[in-house]
């Protein structure tokens, strides 16, 4: 995960993706607000309720604390302009493949994109499903996010199923 250099004599670590911390959690919150408020203009079911930062803190410690996820961030010289969240989820041992993991979340922060961090963030996301053993992953991207389909699609991802709505 970690990328470092010697520079004269010294070790200098560059930028990385890693596991975040317990300290890393307000400023990955307020990631993922902004990445709510990106999709906002999508789709009114992407809305966020203005006061839910103690929930959303609280959400990410118990994920934090659950074996079957990780929260990543990118981590540039204590800069985190980027997060995912990827977790696996388990299902009744009807079927043959009973495990899957699925990206929830990733998001760069506006002033950061199109520099290869999301990129990055899901590859190493890729890489722990992979570690954990589970061999299918899922990502759900809203229609109208056509930047969020070409990003996908350019890492392999594909059509499986179509989920339909209807407002009543």
């Amino acid at each position: 995960m970690a990328d470092a250099r010697e520079t004269h004599g010294t070790a200098v670590e560059g930028p990385r993706v890693r596991v975040a911390v317990m300290q890393d959690l307000d400023r990955v919150a307020a990631l993922w607000t902004s990445i709510t408020l990106h999709h906002e203009p999508l789709e009114p079911v992407f809305r966020m309720r203005r006061d839910a930062d103690g929930e959303l803190r609280e959400l990410l410690g118990a994920l934090q604390r659950d074996p079957d996820a990780a929260i990543l961030v990118y981590d540039d010289a204590g800069d985190l302009p980027g997060m995912c969240i990827v977790r696996i989820d388990r299902s009744p041992p009807i079927m043959y493949e009973v495990e899957r993991a699925e990206i929830t979340d990733l998001g760069v922060r506006e002033d950061a994109r199109r520099r290869g961090i999301g990129r990055a963030l899901a590859l190493e996301a890729l890489d722990w499903v992979r570690e954990s053993g589970v061999e299918r992953v899922e990502v759900q991207v809203a229609v109208a996010n056509i930047d969020g389909q070409a990003f996908w699609r350019s890492l392999g991802f594909g059509d499986l199923m179509d989920v339909l709505h209807k407002r009543l």
